[in-house]
């Protein structure tokens, strides 16, 4: 098999798969060419595996294992337009300008097809990407991100020790689901679709075990779980109250409070009707800060300034607060919420 690809095309393709990829030293670094309709790139981070169209060719057999490395070195300060790639049995070959990289690679394997999937909801690629970059900005290693139905609408959900992030797509889904994916895969599926740039309709479906996002472009599966709906999560979104204008400086306290503070020591929030309070204390160190509004109902919660300030520099500017008995909401005017529970009681 012979083909020319557009230098530029793969490049980006290339760096979209080293996103997918993330850090982690799944199959050392190794990308899968085979062909599906034409030219496929694949890439996997052991439990995120993409699928990329690059271009028309004619039909191989098998997957052909490649280090991404090697792909990535030879397109560097390469001037030809366009790089041919062939594949020869045991050895893959491209050419560009003046420069010829031979790599011997490993006889084919059977190609990896998709798992069986439903699909259950429509979006847009970047409304999708922005909203879960939101999501799982709290999150950390061995945390989950569910995404499920809510009515007509999509729900994205990242529950952590201390705070719960979520956010809603509104009109986008065709059935019922809950399902939820590891926070490192999730993390690797915003860097990639933010290296993609581009926007246009996106597919989600599940399965058994797999959640999955198809576009015209590339194809996504997911490692994960069904699970339950989150009543309680649900009732928050709904729950109606008229909320408080939050002064810009509270996050500036948070974010302040965030590089003061070592990230496992809680930062205390105390509202009344005459200031908010922030408190946290490690060590010899103190730091305290006053902000000069009032709130209606009386709160006080701890929470991770380090993961509080990651959901707040991802919502809008404006932001308001809601008192409840039991938990404190904090939401932007584009279905971003931020969760945290109010010890005010205790």
């Amino acid at each position: 098999m012979k083909v020319l690809v557009r230098t530029a095309s793969l490049a980006h393709w290339l760096r979209f798969c080293d996103k997918i990829m993330g850090s982690s030293e799944y199959s050392f670094g190794n990308v899968f060419l085979s062909y599906k309709d034409g030219l496929v790139l694949k890439a996997t981070d052991g439990c995120l595996t993409a699928w990329m169209k690059i271009t028309n060719c004619e039909p191989f057999y098998g997957e052909v294992q490649v280090p991404l490395k090697l792909l990535k070195g030879f397109l560097v300060g390469e001037k030809a337009e366009e790089v041919e790639i062939q594949v020869l049995g045991d050895q893959i070959v491209l050419h560009g300008y003046q420069e010829t990289l031979r790599i011997r690679v490993s006889q084919p394997k059977e190609r990896e097809h998709m798992k069986p999937f439903k699909e259950v909801a429509t979006m847009k690629i970047r409304e999708f990407m922005i909203f879960l970059d939101f999501a799982t900005a709290a999150l950390e290693e061995g945390d989950m991100t569910q995404i499920e139905s809510f009515d007509d609408s999509l729900l994205l959900i990242a529950s952590s020790r201390t705070i719960v992030s979520l956010c809603k797509i509104q009109n986008s889904v065709k059935g019922d689901f809950s399902f939820s994916i590891p926070y490192m895969s999730s993390r690797h599926v915003v860097k990639a679709l933010k290296v993609y740039q581009r926007d246009g309709p996106m597919t989600l479906a599940v399965g058994d075990a797999w959640l999955s996002l198809i576009s015209e472009d590339f194809a996504m599966q997911i490692c994960g779980e069904n699970s339950t709906h989150q009543k309680e999560i649900q009732q928050i979104v709904t729950v109606q109250q008229k909320p408080e204008q939050l002064y810009s400086s509270f996050g500036k306290f948070v974010s302040k409070a965030a590089w003061l503070l070592p990230k496992d020591t809680p930062l205390k929030i105390t509202g009344s009707g005459k200031q908010i309070d922030f408190y946290g204390s490690y060590g010899t160190v103190q730091y305290k800060a006053e902000l000069q509004m009032g709130v209606s109902k009386p709160f006080q919660v701890e929470v991770s300034p380090h993961r509080l300030r990651s959901a707040l520099s991802r919502m809008s500017a404006k932001l308001f607060l809601s008192v409840f008995d039991e938990f404190v909401r904090i939401e932007d005017q584009k279905g971003r919420f931020v969760i945290v529970r109010n010890f005010r009681d205790q």
